[in-house]
């Protein structure tokens, strides 16, 4: 039994997009995604694709273990899409109206778990473990999950550090023995993604709200000004455009909070985000280097 505490709202939905549904294939799918941000470094794209499915299942073969979502989350609110930016057009600057632009999810402050089981002859339990880990860590699920929501924590990969020093190594002796030697991709991977801690210098943010406001005003929208581009984009698999830039909120054993940035080095315009960030003079940041 894994037990998951929410961070910052999810938003997530089935066939109804205005029914919050938190579904086990979501997080599944996430799984897979973390997956094969850490294996690329070790396998070729033809050798990760056959090993994603033997861990993951395939349209072909199905999957050795079964997920089983249990204490439901059950406090329902908005969330609101643009980094939790609430203001009506022309309040304090705002360009639009942003109190309109909402769904629902599941609130954070609260838990839910879920069950594992497996089949006699499934043997990639560390495999499915490390990608537990990482999304944990760095990860969210649901929409909007790159701009922050979505986050959680699972308990077994709570951090116990008071500083982005103490932290930085926690994280890294966590993961030193998930990259391998560099593979060539075109898509984010552990070989060719920054990550970085952020917060406030002096202090950390006392809720996820006050994390998210200041990311979006003062480090996603201020970087986007500096760029001066309105779109943060690539497109790795054709015309679908992802964002080369994952913000993410986690919550430390004290109850305070931290920003995770992760950014891919392949994107055009990473020179350009690196000299963002030495410009942030109200921010401590710190490279979790692997």
């Amino acid at each position: 039994m894994i037990k998951f505490e929410v961070i910052t709202p999810i938003i997530i939905a089935g066939i109804d997009k205005n029914k919050v549904e938190l579904r086990s294939s979501s997080i599944k799918g996430m799984l897979r995604w973390w997956f094969r941000f850490y294996k690329s470094s070790f396998l070729d794209v033809d050798k990760l694709r056959k090993f994603e499915n033997e861990v993951f299942g395939s349209t072909e073969n199905g999957c050795l273990f079964y997920m089983r979502i249990l204490n439901f989350p059950q406090n329902i609110g908005d969330a609101y899409l643009c980094m939790n930016d609430r203001r009506e057009k022309g309040q304090n600057g705002a360009r639009n109206d942003y109190y309109k632009i909402k769904r629902s999810a599941y609130l954070p402050n609260q838990n839910f778990e879920i069950s594992f089981k497996f089949f006699p002859h499934f043997k990639y339990q560390n495999e499915l473990e490390n990608s537990l880990m990482l999304l944990s860590l760095f990860g969210g699920i649901g929409a909007r999950w790159r701009r922050g929501f979505g986050s959680f924590q699972i308990e077994n990969f709570k951090l116990k550090s008071d500083t982005l020093e103490s932290l930085s190594n926690e994280i890294r002796v966590k993961i030193k023995n998930l990259r391998g030697s560099n593979k060539p991709n075109n898509f984010m991977s552990i070989s060719n993604t920054k990550i970085y801690l952020i917060k406030p210098k002096g202090k950390f943010w006392n809720s996820w709200e006050s994390a998210m406001n200041d990311l979006r005003d003062n480090f996603y929208r201020k970087m986007k000004n500096q760029l001066k581009t309105n779109r943060i984009a690539y497109r790795p698999y054709g015309d679908r455009e992802v964002s080369p830039l994952i913000i993410q909120i986690k919550k430390l054993e004290k109850g305070n909070y931290f920003g995770v940035i992760l950014v891919w080095e392949k994107w055009n315009r990473f020179k350009e985000f690196e000299e963002f960030l030495k410009g942030l003079e109200n921010y401590e940041i710190k490279e979790v280097k692997i």
